[in-house]
């Protein structure tokens, strides 16, 4: 079972067993359905919404005029593509799942995620169209998350704290190509930044002087811990459940990841301008601009 169905507001299904109802459901009634050609037969992919921008999507296979699903995953559809740097999607072992890579200058490690169109993604990469570029839109699913009061900042502050995440994406851009002083540049701030906070942090509250991390959680490659602030909120209902979920737009540095959690998972109250500090599951889904 995927434990993060509760971020979506399926709280109360905890088994495959309560599942039964709503993979019997959605695999006879799908909202929409899609399919490619596998190596031992049909491969399909059921999608039913239970709000706006979420939902479960099953995938299956037919078995004597039936559809025998095998897997399912929850998922929330972000909407901020960007163009993402090295993108590397690969199909894991188990079902019917593609686990994708890639790096934006504005985060400056590569950045795993769960991909959730590969339908789509099989489509394109076996389609006659030649592709231009790749475009990536984040999201994510939480079951656990705290809301931060913001920094008090100057009126300069957030200002200058953009140009400082520019300059840096340049310089990691030119670190990238071998330019050596922007590698030295980067070594010395980046010890300058931990001396900093070790004098610091003997007298102040760690999260009054980290601004926003995004960290890898235990061994799952698609988990991180984020802090990250909130820009904007959404309350939604399951239509199925009832029960209340949050979407919230994330901005880590520029950087937009729309994410769902459920509301009694969440402590404090979400507002825009404040912050978010979470465990999250992320995901991508990604379109493509063809060259004709």
């Amino acid at each position: 079972m995927n434990s993060f169905l509760r971020a979506l507001g399926f709280s109360k299904y905890k088994t495959k067993q309560s599942m039964r109802d709503i993979i019997a459901a959605a695999s006879i009634y799908p909202e929409t359905m899609d399919y490619i050609n596998g190596e031992d037969g049909k491969i399909y992919e059921f999608t039913h919404f239970y709000g706006n921008s979420f939902g479960i999507k099953f995938y299956g296979t037919e078995a004597d005029y039936d559809y025998e699903i095998d897997s399912f995953i929850p998922f929330v559809e972000g909407s901020d593509y960007f163009i993402p740097q090295d993108l590397c999607i690969e199909k894991r072992y188990m079902d019917f799942s593609f686990i994708a890579s890639c790096e934006d200058l504005r985060v400056g490690v590569s950045i795993i995620f769960h991909l959730i169109n590969p339908i789509d993604y099989v489509n394109i990469i076996y389609g006659e169209k030649v592709i231009q570029k790749y475009l990536v839109a984040f999201s994510a699913l939480s079951f656990s998350g705290t809301i931060l009061l913001p920094i008090t900042q100057s009126p300069g502050d957030a200002k200058r704290r953009q140009e400082n995440v520019n300059r840096r994406a340049r310089l990691i851009a030119a670190a990238r190509m071998g330019d050596e002083s922007a590698i030295e540049s980067l070594t010395f701030e980046d010890m300058d930044t931990y001396a900093k906070l070790s004098k610091r942090i003997r007298s102040e509250d760690v999260f009054t002087i980290v601004e926003s991390s995004f960290i890898p959680y235990g061994l799952e490659s698609d988990l991180y811990t984020i802090i990250a602030d909130i820009d904007k909120v959404d309350e939604v209902k399951n239509s199925l459940t009832g029960e209340s979920v949050y979407i919230l737009k994330l901005n880590y540095n520029g950087l937009i990841i729309t994410t769902a959690i459920n509301k009694t998972d969440i402590v404090g109250e979400p507002l825009p301008g404040r912050r978010f500090k979470g465990i999250i599951w992320l995901q991508g889904k990604i379109k493509t601009i063809s060259a004709d």
